[in-house]
């Protein structure tokens, strides 16, 4: 059934796609499948169109501009990112990011200035949640790769990294070997740093069973031969709260915002007029639009 917000009419197909894609959450996926759920989901789906239709209807109301510097900004990244697909009108682009910005300003009004978390209550949820804040087991590596493929011999591959094995053994410095010898070039083979599961499985077999400052033997992986060195490590176990203090402050001031933007939709709610109508009331308002 239609709904109709302050005169605009939000069509049935717009609250199906909204339940469609609310239903693919994680949190909704959890609930168990039945009559409760289907009205739960309904109702969830109606409350999440009819706020971003109010908060749009807001947004038009100010008529304020834009920064076109910095939309043009935000058009440069998005074009930017899609260098696979040229993006010929950057007009329909520039329309959307425009409506995007002029959103984030009308929430952040109706917002407003949210407090910082201060120290205390940033302690009080580390105290409190002390065992959940878990430090991973880190390395920070670096490396050198000799591909081997269909366009990589193992042979090419093989000589390859025992040239740079025997440059290392001579007292060569790690970045230099491996911006000289390496299939990956550049930075020295520095690899960053990262927990177990981003790199695959024979790469963190070897690196996680090393120490600080210990280099590899060489070692096989799906992409080919390395050499690895590990320049430090951080052992898992309980952060401490100097390690997680961003993360929980950040952690708080969502939970503020996200309280803040419940109770602006209950202002905007509380100033609209909404209501359920029929197809064919839906209809006959449209018409009346369209003729008008």
């Amino acid at each position: 059934m239609p709904i109709l917000v302050n005169g605009e009419i939000v069509p049935p197909e717009v609250l199906r796609e909204e339940e469609r894609c609310l239903g693919q959450l994680a949190e909704w996926q959890e609930v168990p499948a039945g009559l409760e759920k289907t009205l739960r989901l309904r109702q969830a789906a109606e409350c999440s169109v009819v706020d971003r239709v109010l908060l749009r209807q807001e947004a038009d109301k100010d008529t304020r501009p834009i920064d076109p510097a910095v939309v043009a900004a935000h058009v440069q990244q998005v074009s930017a990112a899609q260098s696979c697909r040229a993006i010929f009108d950057t007009g329909p682009l520039h329309r959307q990011i425009e409506a995007h910005l002029r959103l984030e300003r009308t929430m952040g009004d109706l917002i407003g200035a949210l407090p910082l978390p201060t120290e205390a209550e940033i302690a009080r949820v580390y105290n409190a949640q002390r065992a959940s804040f878990q430090r991973p087991d880190i390395v920070h590596a670096a490396h050198i790769v000799k591909h081997v493929d269909e366009t990589h011999p193992e042979a090419d591959a093989r000589a390859g990294i025992e040239a740079a094995l025997a440059e290392l053994e001579g007292g060569e410095p790690f970045a230099a070997v491996a911006d000289r010898y390496s299939d990956c070039p550049g930075n020295g083979g520095d690899l960053g740093s990262f927990e177990r599961g981003v790199m695959v499985q024979e790469f963190d077999n070897v690196v996680f069973g090393m120490r600080p400052g210990e280099r590899s033997p060489i070692f096989r992986t799906p992409f080919g031969l390395h050499i690895a060195e590990v320049r430090s490590r951080t052992t898992p176990g309980i952060a401490d709260l100097r390690e997680v203090r961003d993360t929980i402050r950040q952690f708080l001031l969502a939970i503020r915002e996200q309280e803040a933007a419940r109770r602006a939709a209950e202002r905007l709610r509380a100033q609209a007029q909404i209501r359920r109508i029929s197809a064919r009331e839906a209809e006959r308002l449209a018409a009346a639009r369209r003729a008008g």
